[in-house]
């Protein structure tokens, strides 16, 4: 199973990021918009598990998900990944937290313990909105949107009659 660790979203955050996908589309040309059911924000990406790897995972995030307190910031940055125009995202993100980036650090732990191999890609705070459009040489300025993050969950991106979809496992509520 191929799975990663996010803050799951409000749906009235989810609804305000599909106003911000509307006010998008008319310049991001071709691109492929994520569908507000998928939105999060990854805070560790695991990949490919076994049911053991999995089942040691959620010991492991047990273990050290009660010290962590619900955050609450503002989304009010757009920005790319990539380079090419076949492999970039649209993302909008936060300014770095130290009690964010100490979680998503905390969640790396968690996953090196239940020996599962880590990839160094370092944590950058964003929510996906858009992936392979014409590049947009000038980003518009947005409304920033106000979000609380309570809930951490591990999901699960599967394929559901060709469509991908990302189901929470397990879920904790922070303080």
């Amino acid at each position: 199973m191929r799975i990663f660790i996010a803050f799951a979203l409000e749906e009235h955050v989810k609804e305000k990021l599909h106003v911000i996908q509307q006010q998008l589309k008319p310049i991001y040309h071709q691109g492929r918009f994520k569908q507000s059911k998928n939105m999060h924000m990854t805070l560790r990406f695991v990949g490919e598990v076994t049911v053991e790897q999995f089942d040691q995972l959620i010991i492991e995030i047990e273990k050290k998900i009660h010290q962590y307190s619900s955050l609450t910031t503002e989304l009010d940055q757009l920005g790319f990944f990539g380079k090419s125009a076949k492999k970039h995202s649209l993302w909008i993100g936060c300014p770095p937290m130290p009690a964010m980036t100490n979680l998503s650090n905390e969640l790396t732990h968690c996953v090196s313990a239940a020996n599962i191999p880590v990839n160094d890609t370092p944590f950058v705070p964003h929510i996906t909105l858009a992936q392979h459009g014409a590049l947009i040489e000038t980003l518009p300025n947005i409304t920033p949107v106000t979000v609380r993050f309570s809930q951490v969950c591990v999901f699960l991106s599967t394929r559901i009659d060709g469509e991908l979809v990302y189901q929470p496992l397990k879920c904790w509520q922070l303080k």
